[in-house]
């Protein structure tokens, strides 16, 4: 998975397989930093929100080397990396039906 740094839960890498496709979607790679609570397990998903950048896809790569290479203040120091964070909040309409939203405000 391209925005994880760490093996998780295969039910976790489902939800966040949602996640990237849902970002693909809007022209983007989502590269994850936080887990920012509100689990809820949803057939066979671990989900919650998220914390981490939202980066188009043609800067992922130069992107992906700073964070897999666990250079955070990199990241946090530079305004161009800064202002692509953002939260990733789940909602469940009816019965088992997740959406997600990215949201600059947490």
């Amino acid at each position: 998975m391209q925005g994880l740094r760490s093996n998780e839960s295969e039910d976790f890498e489902r939800f966040f397989g949602i996640v990237e496709e849902e970002a693909r979607k809007i022209g983007s790679v989502f590269f994850c930093d936080t887990f920012e609570g509100r689990d809820c397990s949803l057939d066979n998903l671990k989900v919650c929100d998220l914390g981490g950048w939202l980066v188009p896809i043609e800067e992922a790569e130069n992107f992906e080397s700073i964070y897999l290479a666990g250079k955070d203040d990199e990241l946090w120091e530079n305004d161009k990396w800064y202002d692509m964070y953002v939260f990733v909040k789940y909602s469940l309409n009816g019965e088992n039906n997740l959406s997600l939203k990215f949201d600059k405000d947490e």
